[in-house]
C-alpha cells in the first residue's frame, strides 16, 4: 500500500487537499486512514505548480531568471479530494470528522473497490484506471436514469451496452430509435418492430397531433374529436357484427373520415374549419400512410421478453414520432397498471423504455404527448414495473420536472457550461466538483451517480462488441470506396467506344 501524498492545510468532512508525491489523475479512489477510520475519497481535480512561479507573479525577469534554473525549478503537484464515506462497515456513511493536516493518503486496494462497485447485476464497465468491474443494480432502473453527454462522447454505445446486457438477464428493454441507430445495429436479442399505429387504439389528442391540429386550434379540435369517435364507434360495431373489410379500411380510411367531418360540421358557421380539419387529413395520407394499418396488433403484443425491442422512427417527422412515442409508452403504462391491479391481463412484465432525443420530446419549451406520457412514467412508472431511460446531448433543453425524476444517472464528457449547470441544478446526488470535472473525461468514460450505484463512480464503459449505425463514419474510406466503384462504373461504360 504504496502513499501517494498527504493532507496539507484546512480539511472538511467533505473535502481535502492532498500535496502528492506520486502521479494520479482525476477519477482515481484513494484510502485515508484517520480516528480509526477508513475514509474511501475520489480524487476530483489535479493541479501543478512552483512555489518560486506563484499566481500573484508579476515580474517577467524573475521568470526568466528561474526558467535558466531547467529541471532544477522546484515543482509541486496538488489534488483535491472529495471524501466519499467509511467504509469499515456495510452502510457507507459520511466521515464523522475530517482528516487532519499531514493524514496520509493511499490508492484504494482492488479488494476494497470491488466490494463497493462490483455488486450489482450488470456490468456496465471499469473504474477508470483499474481492473474493477462496476455493475449496476437493475432494479434501481426503474427509479429512471438520464444519459448524458456531448455529441460523440459514448450515449449510443452505452445504450446499446445497457440494453444487450438488460437482455442477457432476461429483461426486456424498448428503445425509441430516433436516428435509426439500433434498428440495422448488431447487437443480440434484437426485436425490432415496425412504426405501425392501429387507429383503433388512438385517442383522439394522438391522432390529431399526427394531423398538426393542436387544442388551441379550437373549433378544428372539436370537429376532428367527434368525427373520429363517431367513426371508431362504427367501425368497432361492425368488427363485433364480423362485417368488417380491412382492406378496404386501410386503403378508404381517409374517405371514410372526411365523411364522418362533413356530417359532425353540418350546423359549423365556419366552414374555413372543416374545410382545413379535411385538408389536414388528406395532407396526413401523404405523410403518414404507411404506419396507420387497421390490421397491426396491439403495441404490447409485440413487446418481446428478454429482448432489446426498438422502433425505427427514423423516417418521421417530430410530430409523428411524437404521436407513435407517446401512443406506446400511454399503452405500455395502462396495461402495466392493468397487470399489476387485476393480476392477470396486460403486460406481463416490466419494461425499460429508452426515449432519444429527449431534448425534443421532452422539451421544455413545448408540450408534447410524449412529455405528458413520459412524466406519468416518471411518477408512476416505479409502482408498476416500467422503468424510463432518456438520453440527450442538450441537457438544458429537458424539461426540468422529467429531468429531476431520474434518480440516477450516466453522465459523459460534457463541454458545455450551461448544460452542466442545469445537470447540476436538477441533481440532487451530484456535487460542484464532480460535474466540473465532466469536461476531462475522454470519449467513453462516465460518472455514474444514483442508487444503481452504491457510491458517484468514475468508469470507462465498456465498447459495443458490433456495429451501430449511429457510429462515426470513416470519410477517407468511404471516399476511397466511391472513386473505386466511379471509375470502376466509368470502364464499364466506355467499354468498346
Amino acid at each position: 500500500m504504496t502513499i501517494i501524498g498527504y493532507v496539507i492545510g484546512s480539511a472538511t468532512t467533505q473535502e481535502a487537499t492532498v500535496l502528492l508525491e506520486q502521479k494520479v489523475r482525476a477519477g482515481y479512489y484513494v484510502i485515508l486512514e484517520y480516528e480509526n477510520e477508513k475514509v474511501l475519497g475520489l480524487v476530483t481535480l489535479v493541479t501543478t505548480g512552483s512555489p518560486l512561479l506563484d499566481d500573484n507573479l508579476n515580474d517577467i525577469e524573475l521568470v526568466q531568471r528561474v526558467k535558466k534554473m531547467g529541471n532544477n525549478i522546484p515543482i509541486y503537484t496538488k489534488a483535491k479530494v472529495k471524501l466519499l464515506c467509511k467504509i469499515d462497515g456495510e452502510n457507507l456513511a459520511q466521515p464523522d470528522l475530517p482528516p487532519v493536516a499531514g493524514t496520509p493518503v493511499r490508492l484504494a486496494t482492488d479488494d476494497e473497490l470491488r466490494k463497493i462497485f462490483s455488486d450489482g447485476n450488470i456490468r456496465i464497465g471499469k473504474l477508470i484506471g483499474k481492473n474493477i468491474e462496476v455493475k449496476l443494480k437493475v432494479n434501481s432502473l426503474t427509479r429512471h436514469l438520464a444519459i448524458l453527454a456531448a455529441t460523440g462522447a459514448g450515449k449510443s454505445n452505452t445504450v446499446a451496452v445497457l440494453a444487450s446486457r438488460i437482455s442477457e438477464q432476461n429483461g426486456s428493454v424498448l428503445i425509441f430509435d430516433y436516428h435509426g441507430e439500433y434498428y440495422e445495429s448488431e447487437i443480440k436479442n434484437l426485436n425490432n418492430i415496425e412504426p405501425k399505429i392501429n387507429p383503433l387504439n388512438l385517442t383522439p389528442a394522438e391522432f390529431a397531433t399526427l394531423l398538426e391540429i393542436r387544442e388551441n386550434a379550437i373549433i378544428q379540435y372539436r370537429i376532428l374529436r367527434k368525427a373520429f369517435k363517431n367513426f371508431l364507434t362504427e367501425v368497432k360495431e361492425k368488427i363485433k357484427e364480423g362485417k368488417i373489410d380491412y382492406e378496404d379500411l386501410n386503403k378508404n380510411f381517409a374517405t371514410y373520415l372526411i365523411n364522418k367531418v362533413e356530417d359532425v360540421s353540418k350546423n359549423e358557421k365556419r366552414k374555413d374549419s372543416k374545410d382545413e380539419v379535411i385538408n389536414k387529413i388528406e395532407d396526413f395520407l401523404d405523410r403518414y400512410s404507411e404506419i396507420i394499418d387497421f390490421t397491426t396488433g396491439d403495441v404490447i403484443e409485440k413487446i418481446k421478453l428478454g429482448k432489446t425491442n426498438v422502433v425505427n422512427l427514423s423516417s418521421l417527422d417530430e410530430d409523428g414520432i411524437d404521436a407513435v412515442v407517446s401512443h406506446y409508452i400511454r399503452r405500455i403504462l395502462t396495461s402495466r397498471k392493468e397487470n399489476k391491479v387485476k393480476g392477470k391481463g396486460g403486460l406481463r412484465f416490466p419494461v425499460i423504455l429508452v426515449i432519444e432525443e429527449a431534448h425534443v420530446l421532452l422539451s421544455k419549451d413545448s408540450n408534447t404527448l410524449t412529455k405528458y406520457w413520459a412524466g406519468r412514467i416518471a411518477r408512476e412508472g416505479r409502482k408498476f414495473g416500467v422503468g424510463l431511460i432518456i438520453v440527450s446531448q442538450r441537457p438544458k433543453g429537458i424539461d426540468e420536472n422529467i429531468l429531476s425524476q431520474m434518480t440516477n444517472k450516466i453522465i459523459l464528457k460534457m463541454i458545455e457550461p450551461s448544460d452542466k449547470k442545469y445537470i447540476l441544478e436538477a441533481s440532487d446526488n451530484l456535487s460542484e466538483d464532480i460535474v466540473e470535472g465532466l469536461s476531462s473525461l475522454d470519449v467513453g468514460e462516465a460518472v455514474i451517480v444514483g442508487n444503481i450505484v452504491r457510491i458517484p463512480a468514475i468508469v470507462k464503459i465498456d465498447k459495443f462488441e458490433g456495429r451501430l449505425a449511429g457510429s462515426d463514419p470513416n470519410l477517407l474510406e468511404e471516399w476511397k470506396k466511391a472513386k473505386e466503384e466511379i471509375e470502376e462504373n466509368s470502364d464499364i461504360l466506355n467499354w468498346g467506344v
